[in-house]
């Protein structure tokens, strides 16, 4: 298991934001995993019920809290594919509320026409969301270099920066962060293509762009109780999060380190290309049905979405 990080909840403003209500829950406890879904739900540090928010990198804390029956945590924050994967063998603890973010992976090298060019392709992510949303959203069969998988994105990232690999698949903020860092050494990089469009195009699917990559799932009957901080969220991702001076601010607020991102300026200069935006999941469930068929799950949807 990864260790767990406990973000900052100084961020607390009064129940007149987010509209409190009778029925709320008294003390929320959230998970989330770092990166872009960390920054998704910004807005519940705005709820003044929230008791912690936690952030952890890996999957491995959110599938078992999510299968866990007696769970601390009354929303977690995973990647949908994963959430699905659980009903589909059984699990009835929490149901899916809403998608948050629509997928922030992306090529990055030097030349745009670096896929048509012997060389060498660094990503991550084999056998998960990354590799399985390339290989969806691109022929790779028409690609020149030599794809190589490493463990991790900032393997990927420092193959890219050192010259070794001529483009790297990379997941926003560390795409824009590599920008940057490479401009510093005297190396012009870019990026080369957008795979949420590609996979929008590919697949024809009802998003504008992207695809349901992560979900916000709540325990199961308790939606009306959470709904003041399901408002938060909703009103951050889609609206406050516009503000770059209230988006940095409730960063710096929240912590770089404990959202797993580089800085607040990388974060919110690379905010559009995250994309961040709160969808319920009734309004999703076409997308997800689409996002499940690529990893092969036979899920009830209506059994896992949260009943109105």
């Amino acid at each position: 298991m990864k260790k767990l990080v406990t973000g900052l909840m100084a961020l607390a403003l009064s129940c007149t934001l987010v509209g409190c209500g009778a029925s709320q829950k008294e003390s929320v406890k959230i998970l989330a995993p770092t990166g872009a879904p960390a920054l998704g739900i910004l807005g519940a540090a705005e709820a003044d019920n929230v008791e912690k928010i936690e952030t952890v990198s890996g999957s491995d804390v959110l599938q078992a809290e999510l299968a866990k029956e007696d769970s601390e945590y009354d929303i977690i924050v995973a990647p949908s594919n994963l959430g699905m994967a659980l009903a589909s063998k059984g699990a009835q603890n929490y149901e899916l509320a809403a998608v948050i973010t629509w997928g922030n992976l992306y090529l990055v090298g030097s030349d745009e026409d670096a896929l048509q060019k012997e060389g060498t392709f660094a990503a991550f992510g084999e056998g998960a969301v990354p590799q399985l949303v390339l290989e969806n959203a691109m022929d790779l069969n028409e690609i020149q270099p030599t794809l190589t998988y490493y463990n991790a994105v900032s393997d990927a990232q420092a193959q890219l920066l050192s010259g070794k690999a001529d483009v790297a698949l990379l997941a926003e903020p560390v795409a824009t962060a590599t920008i940057a860092k490479a401009k510093e050494n005297g190396k012009s990089l870019q990026v080369i293509a957008d795979l949420q469009q590609l996979y929008a195009e590919k697949n024809d699917t009802a998003a504008d762009e992207g695809y349901p990559q992560a979900a916000i799932f709540v325990k199961k009957g308790e939606k009306d109780a959470l709904s003041s901080v399901l408002e938060a969220i909703e009103t951050f991702a889609n609206d406050t999060s516009n503000d770059s001076e209230k988006l940095s601010d409730a960063i710096e607020s929240f912590g770089a380190d404990a959202l797993g991102i580089p800085s607040a300026a990388i974060a919110v200069k690379s905010w559009e290309r995250q994309n961040i935006r709160y969808v319920d999941a009734k309004d999703a469930k076409e997308d997800l049905e689409q996002f499940a068929k690529i990893f092969n799950l036979e899920v009830d949807l209506d059994a896992l979405l949260v009943k109105e």
